[in-house]
């Protein structure tokens, strides 16, 4: 898809990085993720990819309490996701409206289906973990990797988490990321590569 003069406006300052350019922007254009979120780390990583121009479509959880920040306002707690999406994504960039793609990005615990790219957002009980999987990844390998792991962090914890789950998908559209990995995200910023969990099929 060819960029329109007001996108080339939009996303200039990301066309100016060597590693996305005009052509890196068509792909996170084209891409898109049903989101799976209520808390602090996932509206946080769904304002993100917004804004990059990856199209969201919210799932029908409600939000929770400690979900208000980038996205949502704290009188929101309570009402359903795709309500407050269709309202506030318009503000946040309208490109990111219309549902397309195959990716996935969840907090866990959740379902996992589709093509992928797939980005889980979830803690194990003292940092914040995203595991993540492109298009040729193993789905066994990625959900055996997810399964010791419990809900994301909450709090400034969950919002570096969310920054960083964003990344990596916006780096798996754009071909940049292994097609299978994990990393941990440690206050103040520690961020540490984290081992797959081979399924029973590559183990």
């Amino acid at each position: 898809m060819a960029l329109r003069e007001e996108q080339i406006l939009r996303y200039s300052r990301q066309i100016l990085l060597r590693e996305v350019g005009g052509r890196g922007q068509e792909k996170l254009l084209a891409g898109g993720v049903r989101l799976k979120a209520t808390g602090t780390a996932g509206l946080t990583a769904a304002a993100y990819v917004a804004a990059g121009g990856t199209a969201v479509e919210a799932g029908p959880e409600s939000l929770v309490p400690g979900a208000e920040g980038f996205l949502v306002k704290a009188d929101e707690v309570g009402r359903p996701g795709p309500e407050v999406l269709a309202r506030v994504l318009p503000d946040v960039n309208a490109d990111a409206l219309p549902a397309r793609g195959t990716g996935r990005l969840a907090e866990l615990p959740a379902a996992w289906d589709g093509e992928g790219p797939w980005v889980a957002l979830g803690g194990d009980g003292t940092r914040g973990v995203v595991v993540f999987r492109g298009t040729t990844g193993c789905p066994g390998c990625f959900e055996a990797t997810t399964a010791g792991l419990g809900a994301p962090p909450s709090g400034a914890l969950g919002v570096g988490l969310g920054a960083l789950g964003a990344l990596i998908l916006q780096r798996l559209l754009l071909g940049m990321e292994p097609v299978l990995g994990a990393r941990g995200w440690d206050a103040p910023g520690m961020l540490t590569d984290l081992p797959v969990r081979r399924c029973g099929r590559c183990g």
